[in-house]
């Protein structure tokens, strides 16, 4: 080979791999943005159950390795995740909120032990004063499976609730000809509970599969058309049955119980039924006043 080929040669690869490297540093987002242990955090998650993922800011983008493996939702500053299938295998997922990334990995397990995960500060994993080291107290105090009489007593409480008359039909949404309305809310000093009526005037069956429970506060404050100082806080369901099917031209009953909290007057409770292999996506809300004023169970 010629003398001066071989130059040419080595400046058109210099060229290749500068440019390659270059096209890599525009897509990896910057390190000092980037928060992430050395080795990556596990998430628990089961395909009976949500797990909820809170961060300091609002998420706009969640990229999970396996998406096929796993059901994610964004809402506001919190990502949802459930496994679609039992035994799903690990895979890394990151996470956009605000400015800033996490990176983390999802990990199946039959019965989570901890459902909320707390990354408000600064993206690192809020620590409890219970002294767990898998990550802050979650909201739903059942996800630590460690009270199993009161595990008994809230879902004792919410048989009761479903022998119960209808008191609040008033409470109802209807759309795509599906009825959905609170039928009872009771409260205790640890949680609220709820029971919903669902008539289904189509022939198709509702297949309840995500339920998802958010306080919101401020929502009536506004200014220029735009809400203002609107907070969002989800509430993860401590009792209640998934994957819960209304069949076609029947109606059904869906009971929960959701921990206890304490709303203003412009405050209000939004749960949102979303179907299984479906749009049919239901959402409800109930005035604060309704559940203060809710009597004891």
């Amino acid at each position: 080979m010629p003398n001066y080929i071989l130059p040419a040669l080595l400046g058109l690869l210099l060229s290749a791999t500068g440019a390659s490297a270059q096209t890599a540093r525009t897509q990896r987002p910057p390190s000092s943005v980037v928060v992430a242990n050395e080795t990556l955090l596990d998430v628990a998650v089961s395909d009976s159950s949500t797990t909820y993922l809170v961060f300091g800011g609002p998420v706009s983008l969640v990229d999970v390795g396996m998406a096929n493996n796993y059901l994610v939702k964004i809402e506001a500053n919190a990502v949802f995740v459930r496994a679609k299938r039992k035994n799903a295998p690990p895979t890394p997922m990151l996470i956009r909120y605000g400015s800033k990334y996490w990176m983390g990995r999802l990990v199946f397990v039959n019965r989570p032990v901890l459902q909320l995960y707390d990354f408000q500060k600064d993206g690192a994993l809020g620590m409890s004063g219970i002294g767990t080291a898998a990550g802050s107290a979650p909201e739903n105090e059942l996800a630590l499976d460690k009270e199993e009489e009161k595990k008994s007593r809230v879902e004792g409480k919410l048989s009761k609730l479903r022998k119960a008359k209808e008191e609040h039909q008033a409470v109802a949404v209807v759309d795509n000809d599906l009825v959905l309305s609170l039928a009872n809310v009771r409260n205790d000093k640890d949680f609220t509970y709820l029971r919903f009526k669902v008539i289904n005037k189509t022939n198709i069956d509702y297949n309840v599969d995500f339920t998802d429970f958010q306080l919101v506060e401020n929502a009536q404050k506004k200014f220029l058309a735009r809400k203002k100082n609107e907070a969002r806080r989800p509430l993860a369901p401590s009792g209640g049955l998934a994957n819960q099917i209304i069949t076609g031209r029947t109606t059904g009953y869906l009971t929960y119980a959701i921990p206890l909290y304490a709303a203003t007057e412009r405050g209000y409770l939004e749960v949102t039924l979303r179907e299984l292999n479906g749009a049919r996506v239901l959402v409800l809300p109930v005035p604060s006043r309704v559940i203060n004023r809710a009597s004891t169970i």
